[in-house]
């Protein structure tokens, strides 16, 4: 009964989230502003109606006086309990809608709100029967209210669950056995092939233009939206290509993010950024902006970089790589005054220092603005800031020296156990693979997850190779819940159950 109890009261309460949502997507008046100068004028005048009717008026002339007078006098307009709205229908014609909140239950509000935009109608009616309206309503005061449920919007909230919680879906939600059992696994082979799509339609725009490679991972879109985005951008190419000014963007990225950005076309990143929210006409503009100087521009900085990066690399004995709070331009011109800095320049007496750190680790230049002094990260390696000088840098990896080695060993013994644990989880439960969803992932946290369900009873783990065979596993971070990846990939959390 329980059970039983619980699964009602939450398919009422999703109904009316749901309802909720869409009855505010089609009566709020922006709905309107994409429409035709003549529905726009209509809608204008429909706002104005709306703000000449009386319980309006009556709110704005409440609003000048005090808490208490304001709502005595809202309490002796009768007519304040009528709601008008009006809502444009699915064949474009715009009516008027009205909801009595006086002597209106709340499951009829819900049926007239679901018959005003054409949604589907409630669960179940709350005055079938005692047991049925319990069962739905499990939250619900007794009928005889107390003064605190007299306010029938108190009543309503109570009466759909919202102002308690029983249980608290999220520890169900990290449960792997029991969110595969309620999975569908049709979803994975269609996510599959709607990768595949998206993969074709990159292929065939990238191609069309020549870039070097086109990234949309930044967007958190599904596969089948990315896919139709590139194919807007690949016909566009068919219908416009003459207005550009050359025939191959090589060696620029495209980057589709919808993120702020100073620069659409970035001679030193090597990118050209694209917002999938503009036009086909607005993307025209950027790509035919784009000349042969810059891709020769382009060229010159990836050249003079790699061989200013060589030259750092060979004065520091380390790997130097660019993080992410640091600008392609930033990044250039730090690279070039260090580049300049290493021809001729002595160790300053950190030679031994420099030879003890570990060859596995990485040296990460950040903006300026962020590390303004060397610091450690816990995987080993060293940042830095884009305004230091070379023998400050060499002063600051000579310091960290022991403490990254150290780090270093224990990711580099946390990977082994997690490769371990890998092999083993895969050979159980007959899985394809498993990986990290984010770099944020730690190994000692994967493997901590993988024990987990590794160390389950003999009866659970049957279960779970037969939901888990032949698919591919995603670990990701502690504050996620499990679900089911864009690539058809089973995410689970690092903490789950």
């Amino acid at each position: 009964m329980g059970s039983t109890r619980g699964a009602l009261a939450g398919k009422t309460s999703l109904y009316v989230s749901r309802l909720r949502r869409a009855f505010l997507l089609q009566v709020h008046p922006d709905r309107f502003r994409s429409h035709s100068d003549a529905v726009r004028k209509q809608q204008a005048n429909l706002v104005q109606d709306r703000m000449a009717e009386y319980d309006f008026l009556a709110y704005t002339s409440s609003s000048r006086v005090s808490n208490v007078s304001k709502f005595d006098s809202i309490e002796k307009v009768s007519s304040y309990d009528t709601y008008p709205f009006w809502v444009e229908k699915k064949d474009g014609i715009i009516a008027k809608f009205a909801i009595d909140l006086n002597n209106t239950s709340p499951h009829q509000i819900l049926e007239r709100m679901a018959e005003a935009i054409d949604f589907a109608s409630p669960p179940s009616s709350s005055s079938e029967s005692p047991l049925s309206e319990k069962l739905l309503f499990p939250h619900r005061p007794p009928t005889h209210r107390s003064n605190a449920f007299k306010n029938e919007v108190d009543h309503f909230i109570w009466m759909n669950g919202w102002g308690s919680h029983t249980y608290s879906p999220s520890s169900m939600n990290r449960d792997v056995l029991h969110f595969l059992k309620n999975m569908d696994f049709d979803q994975i082979k269609q996510r599959k092939l709607s990768r595949i799509d998206a993969t074709a339609s990159a292929l065939v725009a990238r191609r069309a233009f020549k870039f070097l490679a086109i990234d949309g991972t930044g967007l958190g879109w599904s596969s089948s939206s990315l896919a139709i985005c590139l194919s807007r951008l690949t016909s566009l190419h068919e219908e416009h290509h003459s207005r550009l000014q050359i025939n191959s963007f090589y060696p620029f990225r495209l980057l589709l993010s919808s993120d702020e950005f100073r620069r659409k076309v970035d001679l030193f990143a090597g990118t050209i950024r694209l917002n999938p929210a503009s036009t086909a006409l607005q993307w025209l503009d950027t790509l035919a902006s784009v000349s042969d100087e810059d891709v020769s521009m382009v060229k010159i900085y990836q050249h003079d970089l790699m061989r200013n990066i060589s030259e750092v690399e060979n004065a520091l004995g380390l790997r130097v790589v660019k993080g992410h709070t640091c600008d392609p331009e930033e990044y250039h011109r730090c690279i070039e005054q260090l580049g300049f800095e290493s021809n001729g320049n002595s160790n300053n007496g950190d030679g031994k220092a420099l030879l003890s750190v570990s060859k596995q680790n990485v040296v990460v230049i950040e903006s300026n603005l962020d590390c303004r002094q060397g610091k450690l990260r816990k995987d080993g390696s060293i940042a830095i800031g884009s305004g230091m000088n070379l023998n400050e840098i060499r002063t600051t990896i000579a310091s960290l020296a022991r403490r990254s080695n150290e780090n270093i060993s224990i990711e580099v013994e946390n990977q082994k156990r997690y490769l371990a644990s890998a092999d083993q989880f895969m050979y159980v439960f007959g899985v394809e693979k498993v990986g990290k969803v984010s770099s944020m992932v730690t190994y000692e946290q994967m493997s901590e997850c993988l024990s987990v369900l590794l160390n389950k009873d003999e009866a659970l783990k049957s279960m779970l190779r037969g939901y888990l065979a032949g698919q591919s596993i995603g670990i990701a971070g502690d504050g996620h819940l499990c679900h089911l990846g864009d690539d058809g990939s089973i995410i689970i959390p690092a903490n789950c159950s």
